[in-house]
């Protein structure tokens, strides 16, 4: 219940911070789950997606994030209430996929950046496999988002390209049909991939 506090407090101030510094605009917030287990796939423009869609999005979201991020106290701290869970990257990582499921499995919602790092030029990369067999092996709805406008903000070289207004639109859920990894098909990640390509791009402009 402390954390928790700490936790909504910290999110009150994060949330003025970022109404007074970006113009956001939300379409399709209508189309996430009020409740049940659910995976929330973004594309990833700025080192600040996750205050944005922690913000804007109306239910908790349980992050991925790379296990670098957690070197520091603060940073550890930080994740520690905001309830986010370390992975590591470019490879096979078994506790963190314990805790993804364990998260399914209590109903919560996981948020993943499935090109697995920040854009260098504000395009769409190549999705990790590793993440769309996860997603094959959840078996639950899948939440596309799409990002415009935060790039040119604070692009991942540095500097400012411009300053838009940022608008983050989410797609109706994508509903997935359980494959286990051991059943899983390279057509069935193709599949899954083209979808979520194409939810994303149609979403992030």
């Amino acid at each position: 219940m402390i954390l928790d506090a700490i936790y909504a407090i910290i999110l009150i101030l994060v949330k003025v911070g970022l109404k007074l510094k970006y113009n956001v605009t939300l379409k399709g917030v209508e189309n996430i789950p009020k409740k049940g287990p659910v995976i929330l796939l973004s594309n990833h423009t700025t080192i600040v997606d996750s205050f944005l869609l922690g913000c804007n999005v109306p239910r908790k979201i349980y992050y991925m994030a790379k296990s670098t991020e957690f070197e520091t106290l603060a940073k550890r701290i930080f994740f520690y209430l905001s309830r986010s869970f370390p992975v590591r990257r470019y490879d096979i990582d078994p506790g963190a996929l314990r805790n993804a499921y364990r998260i399914i499995e209590y109903g919560g919602m996981i948020g993943i950046y499935p090109e697995g790092e920040r854009t260098w030029d504000g395009s769409l990369q190549p999705l990790r496999r590793g993440t769309i067999r996860f997603v094959l092996s959840a078996g639950v709805p899948v939440i596309t988002a799409g990002i415009k406008g935060a790039y040119q903000h604070q692009p991942r070289w540095g500097g400012k390209i411009g300053k838009p207004p940022i608008v983050i639109s989410f797609g109706k859920p994508i509903e997935v049909k359980a494959i286990k990894g051991k059943d899983q098909k390279e057509s069935d990640v193709d599949a899954m991939n083209k979808k979520l390509v194409k939810s994303i791009l149609e979403l992030s402009g």
